[in-house]
């Protein structure tokens, strides 16, 4: 993955405005996932599974130190985000119920 030089603060802003696209796009994928495994779920405690949050903070870390990047800002994004996906996934089983 590499990232291009740019000439302006200009230009850096228009990759992260498209990048950002992306990752929009990606976390959608992401939550339609989250919520149907809501269906797979006979219990509202099976949602928040540690083991399984622990194996995915594991591996988007070594991701990112394979890729040289800073694994502790990775680590803080997806506990954040894992954190919001877990009460979307409740909020889905509930509702389901």
């Amino acid at each position: 993955m590499t990232t291009n030089e740019c000439s302006s603060l200009e230009e850096i802003r228009e990759n992260i405005d498209l990048i950002d696209r992306d990752i929009v796009s990606l976390l959608v994928r992401r939550g339609n996932y989250v919520m149907q495994a809501a269906k797979f779920k006979n219990n509202i405690t099976k949602v928040e599974d540690q083991v399984r949050i622990n194996n995915i903070i594991t591996k988007v870390t070594d991701y990112a130190k394979e890729m040289n990047f800073n694994s502790s800002v990775i680590e803080q994004i997806y506990r954040f985000l894992i954190k919001v996906y877990i009460q979307l996934e409740k909020d889905t089983f509930m509702n389901s119920k």
